[in-house]
């Protein structure tokens, strides 16, 4: 890969993120069209990536010095949530790969460089950081041989690179855990995505069969991330870098599933002075009392969501900028803020999707994508709802949180 000509945009430049905003909404119509044809392959085509490319979304977390725009935590909300009127699956892909984009500000500045430089077009970063067949990576001299599987990593078939998590054991024998920053070549990328929503989303597993070596300078202790000691110094003059990464990526990830429901909001508002309601009087839906009433509850169950996701936003850019912590009542609060978000915009799409009628079974159609797309967001474990309660509950009770998703326990029957 060659090396970038970098563009340092600095704060007070002509950016604006409403222009930005603006470009998204017009690739709504251009894009969805196609939206189809992405779910049949499983992954978005190579107009959406480019398109999204070309206005910027890919480097909403890249820093200044890189090209990048380094947008804060409550513009990036909005960014994401625009793309995500598009489709469930291609607000996903924005979010999950370039909130990774973010994270690489922690690596050594070697591997700043090697990704942050990278003449790429699209999406720099997927990966995965779970619990779910998390690798093992063996120390040698100098870095890692690192093998494993890592399932739904969302957006792999576009990206340069892959963070994925691994146990290992610390120099005094004791268990660990690590990131390491992979490259696509290293990775094989398994035919395994077919779900019933998200489908272009491209969540397939990637595995690594025999050992690859993972250099030290493309590692991280997620202990020592978590806690801010970073591999280098964090890029200077930016907030974006000075929040605590598991809230950023946790906030954000609310943005899409409020994308879906606006998105579906707007269909659904474009059509009802054009169709009736079949088996009635009415001869445009708009007239409808019940309709009047779909119409204002939903607006207001996604209105909640959106106000409830910027002010968590605002907090964090507030803390960051402060240099407040991020405690575990804040953090099990962004948690259940985020899934009492994507349970209204669900309850909104489902009922504007009964009111939308049987012409929005065809699977072209943007309503049945937003109701399938938002229903798998709500099974998604980030943003269950009964867990997420039950932790904010025990802390506000004065209990110690749920263990981090990053301490890669095996369940029983794991």
């Amino acid at each position: 890969m060659g090396s970038l000509t970098r563009i340092t945009r600095m704060p007070g430049s002509d950016f604006s993120v409403d222009a930005m905003l603006q470009q998204i909404e017009r690739l709504v119509a251009e894009l969805q069209p196609g939206c189809l044809a992405e779910e049949k392959a499983g992954r978005l085509s190579e107009e959406s990536v480019t398109k999204l490319d070309e206005i910027g979304v890919f480097r909403i977390s890249t820093p200044f010095e890189y090209g990048g725009l380094a947008l804060s935590t409550a513009e990036q909300r909005r960014v994401y949530t625009a793309v995500g009127k598009i489709a469930g699956s291609t607000g996903w892909v924005s979010w999950v790969t370039t909130t990774h984009v973010r994270w690489i500000a922690m690596f050594s500045e070697q591997a700043r460089e090697e990704v942050y430089g990278a003449d790429w077009v699209g999406p720099l970063v997927s990966g995965v950081i779970s619990a779910h067949g998390p690798g093992r990576a063996r120390r040698v001299q100098g870095g890692y041989m690192l093998s494993g599987r890592w399932p739904f990593c969302s957006g792999c078939r576009h990206t340069a690179w892959s963070i994925l998590g691994a146990m290992t054991e610390a120099p005094d024998g004791t268990p660990d855990v690590i990131i390491l920053l992979v490259p696509a070549a290293d990775l094989e990328v398994l035919d395994d995505w077919a779900v019933s929503g998200m489908k272009a989303s491209g969540s397939n597993t990637v595995q690594i069969g025999a050992d690859v070596f993972v250099p030290a300078y493309r590692t991280l202790s997620i202990k020592d991330a978590a806690v801010g000691k970073w591999a280098s110094e964090p890029p200077l003059g930016q907030v974006l870098y000075r929040n605590q990464f598991i809230a950023y990526t946790t906030i954000l990830s609310g943005s899409t599933p409020l994308g879906i429901a606006k998105g579906a909001l707007d269909y659904f508002r474009a059509r009802m002075d054009k169709r009736g309601i079949v088996a009635t009087d009415y001869r445009v839906q708009a007239e409808a009392a019940v309709t009047h009433f779909q119409l204002a509850e939903a607006t207001s169950r996604i209105d909640a969501a959106e106000r409830l996701l910027t002010a968590d936003c605002e907090e964090l850019d507030r803390r960051a900028a402060a240099g407040e912590p991020c405690d575990d009542l804040f953090q099990a609060k962004l948690k259940f803020d985020v899934a009492s978000s994507v349970r209204s915009c669900a309850e909104a799409v489902e009922s504007l999707h009964r009111g939308s009628g049987a012409s929005t079974i065809h699977e072209a159609n943007p309503m049945q994508r937003y109701a399938r797309d938002i229903r798998v967001a709500t099974v998604h474990a980030q943003f269950n709802y009964e867990t997420c309660a039950e932790n904010y509950g025990r802390v506000l009770s004065g209990r110690p949180p749920f263990g981090n998703f990053m301490a890669f326990e095996k369940k029983p029957g794991a």
